[in-house]
């Protein structure tokens, strides 16, 4: 009897041995994860759906069902291998941790695809990526565990199989779970709504990973510098303040793999600011070591794709992103891909089946493609869109092409990165060729302006010419002038506000100071939030545009013909006199002052020409300073204007445009040096006097 007794507890003794050895054998093979909160840098949520069910690790730990969505990369096996971790910690040490006393097994979706079928109960353990990782367990054990309700299933990577091995895993889902009621069970899927609906019917609550947001981006880097302190902590903390107010690097830190990439770029660079782009995706690209041996999911051609170069691997990379950033929607079909592939790659991979094998290899080992389950081949973030297709737009033919593209926001990234990765040469054409396409086109005009503006903000080296243009450009655009082109400013999202002022920069009196707080309210987001968190309080804004600086210089105001007029600052209702000062566009607005007399354009570094004056038929006096674009003035052949100054001594186009302009009878340059020879300028403009400031003082 003493025997029978002894025998039960034997076998629970070689049970708990095992678990134990199991829990080494987990925490061993996954050393990047520390023993933390499951999800320390995730922001899971419930479905709406599934408010009743309010935190994943209470439902997983009283057997409950969970489908767990998100995009790719998104951190869902993140998620599943800390869950794994935290239960094997609590096995080791006897504790009831937040993942419960429960047992995890972890099984990879894409590892039983072609030739391999999905685990019985009792081979739970060969989920774990190999046939036997740990010593054979005692017999029966797995089916004693799920009897005993302490059995977890981590299946990973639903999206990432085709349709007819989803199909698969349903069915064993679907058996597993009779034969064990009280099995908990999380299945990663992707975010699309209504993909693998069929989880519903089983029981599973919808959790989903959002992005990360500011908080979860501080939480990830502050535990990052603990594997390795060659970089100082105030260089962590210089890093986290560029994520807060840079929306660029914030757009990249969404998920916790691009997190990682930016903080080994960063530490890898020794903690200097700021980060490339371009080079934070050519770290990510697939490298030139031998592949890993291929999973049972690979096509039987997997020979040949093993064969790949990185240089080839690359080149189809391009050709798949190309077809992406062309469809517009952020996905290319199977089919398009494979297209791709034999286009790139060539006559050897005619054959559907090798071209089939390059895709499962890139799929499996590039680490930034997914596939949504439905033939569908999208990227594991935008930004290898942009960076991958970019590299194809270097020639003189695809720099044209985007320059045609420069204005739409699916090409923004391409065209900035596009400028990065060209040389000097062909950057400054690229720009260059974008602000002549703005002066061209007026609808897209403010579009054109930022990009070439976002683009000469990326780039270390840039022509000293094309930089003062696309620094006057933009500081005739940031900060807006008005409430319309606050809003305008925001359709641009978050990534403007890489191009606005400093709030160091921006004096508590500046009068823009309500506008720059209008437009990052408008943008909203976290980015916005903090850079108004830092700008001066300013004034209250009244949704009116702000009214320009002081007017003229004093020495001009006696050549007015009103002086009464020339005594005020623009008062309301004065039609006789206007001032423009900035970037905004001279036409309309000067199409509802018919009566205009005296007009000033100052600080307007966008201006070329002067054709929207010739509806001014009673414009006499005309004032143009700091315009260092205007170049043209024949427009004044058909103006009435008398009083003109200028800051320039005018060229020989200029002056022969003056002297053709029929009622112009004073030409004032208050800035031109000293020495200029007003008498031999004043022969070539009969009729005119040239004045310069000394002649005006006295």
């Amino acid at each position: 009897m003493a025997a029978d007794e002894a025998e039960p507890w034997s076998e629970a003794s070689r049970d708990m041995a095992f678990e134990r050895v199991y829990a080494d054998f987990l925490l061993a093979h996954r050393p990047g994860f520390e023993r933390t909160d499951p999800s320390p840098s995730l922001s899971v949520f419930a479905s709406p759906s599934d408010a009743s069910v309010t935190d994943i690790v209470d439902a997983l730990a009283e057997g409950g069902r969970v489908v767990l969505r998100g995009d790719a990369a998104s951190g869902r096996t993140t998620y599943i291998h800390r869950l794994a971790v935290e239960a094997a910690y609590g096995i080791r040490h006897g504790q009831n941790t937040s993942a419960g006393a429960r047992v995890p097994f972890l099984i990879r979706v894409q590892d039983f695809g072609r030739g391999r079928e999905l685990p019985r109960p009792a081979d739970l353990l060969q989920g774990n990526g190999q046939e036997r990782p740990v010593p054979e367990p005692p017999d029966g054990w797995c089916e004693r565990l799920l009897d005993s309700g302490r059995g977890m299933v981590l299946v990973d990577g639903l999206d990432e199989v085709p349709r007819d091995v989803q199909e698969r895993v349903r069915e064993w889902l679907r058996h597993l779970l009779s034969l064990y009621p009280s099995l908990a069970c999380l299945v990663t899927a992707g975010a699309e709504p209504g993909s693998a609906p069929w989880l519903e019917s089983l029981g599973f609550a919808e959790f989903r990973i959002g992005a990360m947001e500011f908080a979860d981006v501080r939480r990830f880097v502050r535990e990052w510098p603990k594997a390795d302190d060659r970089v100082p902590a105030e260089r962590w903390d210089a890093l986290l303040r560029a994520v807060e107010t840079s929306a660029g690097l914030r757009e990249l830190m969404t998920t916790p793999v691009m997190c990682g990439a930016v903080c080994a770029l960063f530490e890898g660079s020794h903690g200097r600011l700021p980060i490339s782009r371009s080079a934070l995706c050519e770290t990510l690209l697939p490298s030139p070591e031998p592949s890993r041996e291929a999973g049972a999911t690979a096509p039987t051609s997997e020979a040949v794709a093993r064969n790949l170069s990185a240089a080839q691997q690359k080149a189809a990379l391009r050709g798949i992103a190309l077809s992406v950033l062309r469809n517009g929607t952020g996905r290319a079909t199977h089919q398009q891909v494979l297209h791709q592939i034999h286009v790139v790659l060539g006559s050897r991979y005619d054959d559907s089946d090798e071209a089939e094998a390059v895709l499962w290899s890139l799929l499996s080992r590039s680490g930034m493609l997914t596939t949504s389950g439905r033939s569908d081949i999208t990227f594991v973030h935008p930004i290898f869109v942009s960076y991958l297709a970019a590299g194809l737009f270097l020639d003189p033919e695809g720099l044209h092409e985007l320059v045609d593209q420069a204005h739409d926001a699916h090409w923004r990234d391409t065209v900035v990165l596009a400028a990065e990765l060209a040389a000097r040469r062909e950057r400054a054409e690229l720009i260059r060729a974008i602000l002549h396409r703005a002066d061209a086109e007026p609808e897209h005009r403010t579009a054109l302006w930022l990009v070439a503006a976002q683009a000469a903000e990326a780039v270390p080296e840039l022509d000293p010419d094309i930089r003062e243009v696309v620094e006057d450009i933009r500081a005739a655009v940031i900060p807006p002038r008005s409430e319309q082109a606050a809003v305008e400013l925001a359709q641009f999202g978050p990534r403007v506000i890489d191009l606005f002022p400093g709030p160091d920069d921006v004096p508590p009196d500046d009068p823009f100071v309500p506008l720059l707080h209008r437009t990052a309210e408008l943008i909203g987001g976290e980015v916005a939030e903090a850079y108004r968190a830092l700008l001066p309080a300013g004034v209250s804004y009244l949704g009116q545009p702000v009214r320009p600086r002081s007017p003229l210089p004093s020495f001009a105001l006696e050549t007015w013909d009103d002086r009464a007029a020339a005594r005020e600052s623009s008062p309301e209702g004065d039609t006789r006199r206007a001032v423009r000062r900035g970037g905004d566009p001279l036409v309309p607005a000067l199409w509802d002052l018919p009566d205009l007399h005296t007009l000033v354009i100052e600080d307007n570094p966008l201006l070329t020409e002067l054709s929207a004056l010739t509806t001014l038929t009673k414009l006499r006096t005309l004032v143009i300073t700091r315009c260092p674009r205007l170049r043209d003035l024949t427009s004044l052949r058909n103006s009435g204007v008398m009083f003109l100054q200028l800051d320039a001594e005018p060229d020989d186009d200029q002056i022969t445009a003056l002297a053709s302009s029929p009622r112009l009878r004073a030409l004032y340059l208050p800035r031109v040096h000293a020495a200029f020879d007003a008498a031999r300028l004043g022969r070539r403009l009969p009729g005119v006097a040239v004045l310069g400031r000394q002649r005006i003082r006295e």
